[in-house]
């Protein structure tokens, strides 16, 4: 971590904050911080900018903040069948450090009920993570969460009502399309869908695609939940700047 993310309320009207515990033990041993050192900053769900250290003591270490840039949009949105719990608290941090907005999260017909009951699906989790994925790559924007325990209802009653972007996919192993096919696509956020490691069955591939969601893979061979959201998002991303170059 070298970009220091700052709760509003901690800044006082001068802009100065002190950091405790630790943010100030990482300033002072992994930074070897020494004070007049510029660090980047941003406010939770706010500006970018910096923090120049003022004084580093035992116990505390003691900035002086400016925050004057717009953080990047935070539009795309990740609708996530619930995987195990230990993969799930990493995702809270991938999804907060891919630039995802929304985090919507479901039970498919291969997600195990148990997981439903795991202490990751709570809100301290839920951020603390999401929290630490956004110090890990220097964003702001705390990605909000919704929770569906049950695949038809979230998808019949309550897909319209979330606001997702008209550009729509979901991955599915056995699809006709590959990301490779894919030509340029619009420089507009999207929403993409991902299964439990088993995968969606045909008929949650069919209700998707209903609304809108196009069935796409990255290859032939099978990825873990994590890999597979970092390797889709990096690919259709990436087709998205190529559509700005070309542009």
């Amino acid at each position: 971590m070298n970009f220091l993310l700052l709760h509003p309320g901690e800044v006082d009207a001068e802009g100065r904050a002190l950091l405790h515990g630790r943010r100030a033990e990482h300033v002072r041993t992994v930074l070897r911080a020494e004070v007049g050192q510029v660090l980047r900053a941003g406010l939770v769900d706010g500006l970018l900018g910096t923090a120049e250290v003022r004084s580093i003591e035992p116990d505390r270490v003691e900035v002086a903040t400016r925050f004057d840039r717009a953080p990047a949009p935070a539009a795309d949105v990740l609708l996530l069948a619930v995987p195990r719990p230990k993969v799930l608290q990493r995702l809270y941090a991938h999804a907060a450090a891919l630039g995802f907005g929304t985090l919507v999260l479901f039970r498919s017909w291969r997600v195990e009920k148990s997981h439903l009951q795991s202490q990751a699906l709570g809100p301290e989790l839920q951020r603390q993570q999401l929290l630490a994925g956004l110090e890990q790559a220097g964003r702001t924007r705390v990605p909000a969460v919704h929770f569906f325990p049950l695949f038809k209802p979230m998808v019949e009653d309550a897909l319209d009502g979330l606001g997702l972007p008209p550009q729509r996919f979901v991955a599915h192993p056995t699809a006709a399309t590959g990301t490779a096919d894919l030509g340029p696509l619009p420089r507009a956020p999207f929403a993409l869908a991902i299964g439990p490691e088993g995968g969606f069955l045909p008929y949650e591939v069919e209700q998707l695609t209903r609304r809108g969601f196009a069935a796409i893979h990255c290859g032939p061979h099978p990825l873990r939940t994590e890999t597979a959201v970092a390797v889709l998002t990096g690919q259709l991303d990436l087709l998205r700047q190529r559509a700005s170059l070309d542009g």
